[in-house]
């Protein structure tokens, strides 16, 4: 036992009493031995902290009297969790596989630049995915994760950051994903880890969602980027959020999401950390390109602009998906 590394699972739960249950029997029921289980309760008034209590002794659990968001919620857990490595659930997510917790561990013991794995999600957002033919297969680098299902490397956060406290909720994952590459570390999309996510559509508001996004969308940019490209690319994202709401028929609402983003310019401004050219050239390539290779995708920071923005990738590159073989095959040729 002392030479097993521990693990935390890092879950955030606001008003959907009997979804965490699920999350946690999930957790609990992992068979790696070292396990922290971490919940903030943000300001549930429907029993949530009680019950957790009550049925799971063993977890950690803080309860908040005022909402502070999603964000704020993993910032906390993120600065008190012990483990080596952090699994973010949402709390209408879980594992399916009881050894998932064990390969994951094993995946980042063995490659130290490893410094995010997302996982592939089922349910009924993906409902193509809830058979074997119809699940993704392989693996890719990603410039993105979902919160719901991740696992990231704490000593990675030392040279990162957490995430962006202002941003309540929404577009933390991608933002944190930029300062990842830019600190050297990979983040990896491994589609043999298998998250169900429930997808339970209390508290949520797919509108309210979007001028998040968008908001905070613009915010990371102006946080992240290097300056000869905050302009263009705050013009450029900022009409496509514009164009999506359109779609939705939510246009109208679009100029809130300009005077909020103005608003916390300021603080983007204060917290300005920017990443290099090649960073912001790798995140907008693996947008568009899906690299396995853990040295070419590198190489995507080289690419001209032209290439990035025109799609025109270099044959050897758009290969790497192709013919790399799954973790699977690599630790049985080791």
């Amino acid at each position: 036992m002392d030479n097993v590394c521990l693990v935390t699972f890092m879950i955030a739960t606001h008003k959907r009493v009997a979804e965490p249950e699920k999350t946690l029997a999930a957790c609990v029921a992992q068979d790696w031995p070292a396990l922290e289980i971490l919940v903030i309760d943000d300001a549930s008034t429907d029993g949530t902290f009680e019950r957790v209590r009550t049925h799971f002794p063993q977890v950690n659990i803080v309860h908040r009297e005022e909402n502070q968001g999603s964000v704020s919620a993993r910032n906390n857990i993120l600065s008190r969790a012990k483990g080596k490595y952090i699994i973010g659930l949402d709390d209408d997510s879980r594992f399916i596989d009881i050894d998932a917790c064990r390969r994951v561990v094993e995946r980042m013991e063995a490659e130290p630049d490893l410094g995010i794995i997302s996982f592939q999600t089922i349910g009924p957002e993906y409902t193509e995915r809830m058979t074997a033919a119809g699940r993704l297969h392989g693996e890719w680098h990603c410039s993105w994760f979902a919160a719901c299902g991740v696992a990231i490397r704490r000593s990675m956060l030392e040279k990162t950051g957490l995430f962006p406290e202002f941003f309540f909720h929404a577009y933390e994952e991608p933002d944190l994903c930029m300062r990842v590459w830019n600190a050297g570390y990979r983040a990896l999309q491994w589609n043999e880890i298998v998250v169900y996510h429930e997808f339970s559509w209390l508290n949520r508001n797919e509108p309210r969602t979007h001028r998040r996004h968008a908001r905070n969308e613009g915010c990371s940019i102006w946080m992240c980027c290097p300056w000869h490209l905050v302009v263009p690319l705050t013009l450029v994202k900022l009409a496509a959020q514009a164009r999506y709401a359109a779609w939705q028929g939510w246009l109208l609402r679009e100029p809130r999401i300009w005077v909020e983003f103005l608003w916390r310019l300021p603080r983007c401004l204060f917290h300005r950390q920017p990443v290099s050219t090649k960073t912001v050239k790798i995140c907008l390539a693996l947008n568009r390109l899906k690299v396995a290779d853990r040295q070419a995708v590198w190489n995507l920071g080289d690419l001209s602009w032209r290439q990035i923005l025109s799609g025109k990738f270099p044959p050897e590159l758009v290969e790497t998906e192709l013919n790399a073989p799954t973790m699977t095959s690599k630790l049985a040729s080791v």
